[in-house]
């Protein structure tokens, strides 16, 4: 077959991540006092509409690695970049564990490991978090599309009353939703094998810390089903009616991952 003289195409490299939540509770409004692993879902798209489906966005997966790295590090003894680019409060507070230093301090004279991987304001982050996009699986009714995942996302009604009246305290709704995931990491830039390794084994730690605003009560449980690391080869091209036609091929790089695991720590070279 004559190959196609129209098709543009691009190579790189990512991370396929596969999980699964056995129920996980999304915070109600954006993350604060620290909770920087919480996910959030947030509504778009309209709830009656059968075409579109009303469409929830996963956030708060980069800040689950983040936090992940920073745990690794830490049981490893290196110093990595903190969340935070402060250092202390008004009143002269350390804000700072030990073996963390500000966000973004190291760059450029001596960059940490971390900050190399996950950038700062000064820097941007090598590693592209594509958006996980999730729909109702009731919902679905076997529709397939690429980057929409069928999760399965129920709301729990809370109404609580003041004694020995009818005036409600408490009337809100909280959301849960369980299922599989898929995360998808594309990396901008070659990364060597330590960065690598230290990027694979904080996913593989990411479990422990648990995720979602119920991490404490077990709320927020997460296993992982499957890590490959993928050279990825993406086309596009348009036929003769001008329909826009996207390919991807893929291949594992099992070897690179096998190799980056053993880089890092480098004590365990």
């Amino acid at each position: 077959m004559k190959e196609c003289t129209m098709k543009v195409s691009r190579k790189f490299k990512r991370l396929v991540v596969k999980i699964e939540t056995p129920i996980t509770k999304t915070g109600n409004g954006p993350a604060v006092g620290g909770k920087i692993n919480n996910l959030l879902l947030l509504g778009n798209g309209s709830e009656n509409s059968k075409k579109n489906r009303k469409r929830y966005l996963v956030k708060g997966i980069r800040g689950w690695i983040n936090h992940a790295m920073m745990a690794i590090a830490k049981r490893e003894g290196v110093e990595v970049c903190h969340t935070s680019d402060k250092t202390e409060t008004q009143k002269g507070v350390n804000l700072l564990p030990e073996r963390f230093h500000a966000n973004g301090k190291c760059y450029p004279e001596k960059e940490c490991i971390k900050h190399r991987l996950m950038g700062s304001i000064k820097k941007r982050s090598i590693l592209k978090f594509e958006p996980v996009i999730i729909v109702l699986e009731a919902n679905n009714k076997g529709k397939k599309e690429s980057n929409i995942q069928s999760v399965h996302v129920a709301t729990e009604r809370r109404n609580a009353l003041k004694s020995e009246t009818k005036i409600s305290i408490q009337d809100f709704g909280e959301r849960y939703f369980s299922g599989e995931l898929t995360i998808k990491i594309e990396l901008l830039e070659e990364l060597t094998r330590e960065e690598l390794g230290f990027l694979l084994k904080a996913i593989l730690f990411a479990p422990e810390l648990g995720l979602g605003a119920s991490v404490n009560n077990g709320g927020g449980r997460v296993q992982l089903k499957q890590i490959a690391l993928q050279e990825v080869v993406r086309s596009r091209w348009f036929d003769k009616n001008g329909k826009v036609v996207e390919e991807e091929k893929t291949r594992n790089l099992w070897k690179e991952m096998e190799e980056g695991t053993k880089a890092w720590p480098k004590t365990n070279a």
